[in-house]
């Protein structure tokens, strides 16, 4: 089991959160990421950019497994062609860099957006599925349905599995404060329609993450099983079934790519030839 890890975006609301849960459970944490604060530096996170695969290789070098969580986060924060290319040549630089270094396992943060959010168009239908991937309508969004597919040759050239978590939108426990406005108005959530994670729940994922059948998968009603995961106190905070998300399937999927994984059938999901389709599994 990997003991040492790099996480990389340390510094936004999951990586903050995924940093403290793994140090929570004994592991090793190597944070990084472009902007680091006095504070965070005295923490120990160290600055990298990853466009640059020399300091990405360099950010790896003494790691078991890396949590990837450094990209532009959201379509309109930069021009869309800097979100692109800034999120797929990181991503590339992180998976080629796990296979120089030869890791053990990478984790990385895709996106609702890859199955078609926002919905300024509306879905084809609902509640939304994986079978409605690829279906990007954002530069950010593209730069995650792509690299999937770099993530799924990377893993069969290197055999290291490659996990992408395809978050909702993510929020803190001070965001709940604004949910009773959503209620009066819900138009201002229908662009996901009403899907969201906590962000205590990227924190548990990273080392529960397994291959497993995608139609095994529990339903979305019920809250992940997290009686060891310190970051996140269950029913702590208001919960809903996740709307992008349809019953029986976790709003929050991972695609996994271990090596010698069968081809998934279903074409609508357009998987890289040897992926398997599957979602984190919380051991009990």
């Amino acid at each position: 089991m990997p003991q040492r890890i790099c996480v990389t975006g340390a510094g936004g609301k999951a990586g903050r959160a995924v940093v403290a849960g793994l140090r929570a459970h004994g592991y090793q944490v190597e944070a990084t990421d472009v902007v680091v604060t006095r504070a965070d530096r005295e923490n120990g996170m160290l600055a990298a950019d990853l466009t640059d695969y020399g300091q990405a290789v360099e950010a790896l070098s003494q790691a078991d497994a890396v949590v990837h969580l450094a990209n532009i986060p959201a379509p309109g924060l930069s021009t869309p062609a800097v979100t692109f290319n800034s999120n797929i040549t990181m991503n590339f630089n992180v998976f080629q860099a796990a296979a120089a270094n030869k890791l053990e396992r990478v984790v990385w943060a895709s996106s609702e957006t890859t199955l078609g959010l926002p919905f300024d168009t509306p879905p084809r239908y609902a509640p939304v599925d994986e079978d409605h991937y690829p279906l990007p309508t954002s530069t950010y969004a593209l730069s995650k349905v792509a690299s999937e597919t770099v993530a799924g040759h990377v893993a069969q050239w290197s055999g290291i599995p490659h996990i992408a978590l395809r978050f909702s939108n993510i929020m803190a426990p001070e965001d709940y404060q604004r949910f009773p406005q959503f209620q009066h108005d819900p138009h201002q959530r229908k662009w996901n329609l009403w899907g969201y994670i906590d962000e205590r729940d990227p924190a548990c994922w990273p080392w529960r993450s397994r291959p497993r059948p995608f139609a095994a998968t529990r339903p979305s009603s019920s809250p992940p099983r997290t009686p060891s995961c310190p970051a996140r106190r269950p029913n702590s905070s208001p919960r809903s079934t996740p709307a992008s998300a349809s019953p029986g399937k976790s709003a929050s999927s991972a695609l996994c790519w271990p090596s010698t994984a069968p081809a998934r059938s279903s074409a609508s999901t357009r998987p890289t030839p040897g992926a398997t389709t599957c979602l984190p599994r919380a051991d009990p």
